[in-house]
């Protein structure tokens, strides 16, 4: 079977072509090469021979049915285009709109005029603050910033596609990702290049936010699981129930390098907007079977190890 992996030069998205490739998969990489679509994220597989790569935009409806009607076996367009970063969309939230609605749109029209099925990688964010207990996949959408309505209002896109002209979908809404290949904007990846450049590390407000970290290639794994094992029309979270407060994060890749945490950190104005805390379960995920494999210490090990 082939997939069409869009965003394949991205971060998560390397990682799910990758797995994909693995696992013995034709896979037909699109990806625009914006600032955080890189060639060199491709590196490990841009030779493989089950692998194509299509420079090119999603909105293309046109190329996009061409490439699945020139094959007989693309049956997934599994979809991780898209403009993530929230000090971005706070900026200048149209690439946001244009790709994470635009896009989605364009994608789905193209599920309608060729029969593919649609796998659709969303964000914790959407649901908004966690308080008091992680949200499941029937939680409602409250997003509290223009990156996470952007995936909010696609969310709702592919559901109303699917009621409206059947296509079929699955929705996957992991939680905070890290690892190889990051892009250097993302909080682990800022941290990193401070470091690198001896530089103070800054932290937004009193770094107490909480975040739920996920290693992306174990994302990718459960990506796969899904496509492969799960019903049509559903919503999985996918996430580590593993917390760090983002001050906590920066002491541990301080002790990972050998620096004192205290002389490097500058606390700075915090972000507008800033959401406290993420969290999600995964049980509907686990109890398809599948489990990610939680091993934060030796996983942040390896992502530092790369990014020095």
């Amino acid at each position: 079977m082939s997939v069409i992996v869009t965003g394949c030069a991205g971060f998560i998205g390397s990682h799910v072509t990758e797995e994909f490739l693995s696992a013995g998969y034709e896979v037909i990489g699109v990806d625009c090469l914006t600032y955080a679509g890189k060639r060199t994220n491709m590196s490990t597989f841009i030779e493989n021979e089950k692998f194509t790569f299509h420079e090119r935009n999603i909105i293309d409806t046109f190329y996009m049915e061409e490439i699945i009607k020139r094959r007989d076996d693309v049956d997934w367009i599994v979809n991780l285009a898209a403009e993530t970063h929230v000090d971005n969309s706070i900026k200048d939230d149209m690439p946001f709109i244009n790709t994470n609605i635009l896009g989605v749109k364009f994608l789905l029209n193209v599920c309608i005029s060729t029969g593919c099925k649609f796998l659709h990688f969303s964000t914790d964010e959407v649901y908004g603050v966690a308080e008091n207990k992680p949200f499941t996949e029937e939680s409602p959408l409250r997003p509290k910033n223009p990156y996470s309505a952007t995936k909010a209002a696609g969310d709702h896109l592919i559901e109303s596609y699917a009621n409206t002209h059947g296509v079929d979908y699955i929705i996957v809404r992991p939680s905070n990702n890290f690892g190889p290949r990051q892009d250097a904007e993302k909080f682990l990846p800022t941290i990193m290049r401070n470091i690198k450049e001896g530089k103070r590390i800054p932290i937004y407000g009193d770094g107490k936010q909480i975040r739920e970290w996920t290693y992306v290639k174990e994302t990718a794994k459960a990506t796969r699981h899904i496509l492969e094992n799960c019903s049509t029309g559903e919503i999985y979270n996918i996430g580590s129930e593993f917390y760090m407060k983002n001050i906590d994060l920066v002491e541990k890749v301080c002790d990972n390098t050998n620096l004192d945490s205290t002389k490097n950190i500058q606390f700075v104005e915090d972000r507008p907007g800033h959401d406290f805390k993420y969290s999600i379960t995964s049980k509907k995920l686990n109890n398809t079977g599948f489990h990610l494999k939680n091993d934060f210490e030796n996983q942040l090990k390896e992502t530092i190890k790369e990014m020095l």
